[in-house]
């Protein structure tokens, strides 16, 4: 069974698009990362907001001529983002609970360790730091756990500098779904042997985000909008949809560009991870 729970993960990790480094870049090519430093990774439970302030806001404020009708409005519309604000913070207390079971291991899960565990081969400097050569991506990832705890999402913001430039070449938000683990017990899953699963699913997640950042900002998706399509895919086990512009497609996994402009990895509702050319790589077979 936990051979069985290893390859699961693996092949729900894995098949992503390439992000093609190579294509543009040499493989080799020297390159730096920046993360906020003595700061633990920051996770989140998934927020759905969709029935955030739909209640009515009736006015019932007096108004007393012209002067006064503008000052209700104005108070109205301060009742309103003030009401609509205490609601998206209850919202998204609830949705943090389901991160009560991994709080021990999220409270020890620094940047550093998901560095080392996504790039050990490259240098790590503090946010705001410059290198002396090559790249510099500055990241600032957020992890988000699905409701259902079956799935992890990330949404890193990255900008990508030159050595000794204050300006980055390229800046966006990069989101990597991953798709759900087929468990019994997602919570043991995740926490078993010290909250490895959870760390190394996580680095996996992390490490294809910058991927994609460093390719596109060698060679960005053109700005120019494109043919948009509505792509079917899964958070965790629940059905999502996404309006976007295609990059590119490979086994289950889509490329896309969203509304937002951000690049955005998904598990496609009916891909095919189980065909030969989307076989897990060997590194994730170790999760």
């Amino acid at each position: 069974m936990a051979r069985y729970h290893t390859i699961t993960l693996a092949l729900l990790l894995a098949c992503m698009p390439a992000a093609k480094a190579a294509e543009v870049a040499p493989a080799d090519a020297a390159w730096s990362l920046s993360l906020p430093a003595g700061e633990k990774v920051a996770f989140r439970g998934q927020v759905n907001f969709d029935r955030a302030g739909q209640e009515p806001g009736t006015m019932l404020y007096p108004v007393p001529g012209v002067a006064g009708f503008i000052v209700a409005i104005a108070a109205h519309a301060a009742v309103i983002k003030g009401r609509n604000q205490e609601e998206r913070s209850e919202i998204e207390s609830g949705a943090d609970r389901v991160l009560v079971p991994f709080r021990k291991t999220l409270d020890a899960f620094s940047h550093e360790e998901l560095a080392a565990r996504a790039f050990p081969a490259v240098p790590l400097l503090n946010l705001g730091a410059r290198p002396q050569s090559g790249l510099l991506i500055a990241s600032s990832p957020v992890f988000y756990m699905t409701q259902d705890q079956s799935a992890l999402i990330v949404d890193n913001t990255v900008s990508v500098f030159r050595a000794g430039s204050d300006q980055p070449v390229y800046t966006n938000t990069v989101r990597v779904v991953s798709r759900a683990v087929e468990v019994e017990n997602e919570a043991i899953f995740w926490q078993r042997n010290g909250g490895q699963r959870l760390r190394e699913a996580s680095a996996v997640l992390f490490r294809e985000s910058v991927e994609i950042a460093r390719a596109y900002a060698v060679a960005p998706v053109a700005t120019a909008p494109g043919a948009q399509r509505t792509f079917r895919y899964l958070e965790g086990k629940t059905d999502a949809i996404e309006r976007a512009e295609p990059v590119s497609e490979h086994c289950d996994r889509a490329l896309v560009r969203n509304l937002r402009g951000w690049l955005v990895s998904i598990p496609l509702k009916h891909g095919k991870p189980g065909s030969p050319d989307c076989a897990a790589p060997a590194g994730l077979l170790a999760l």
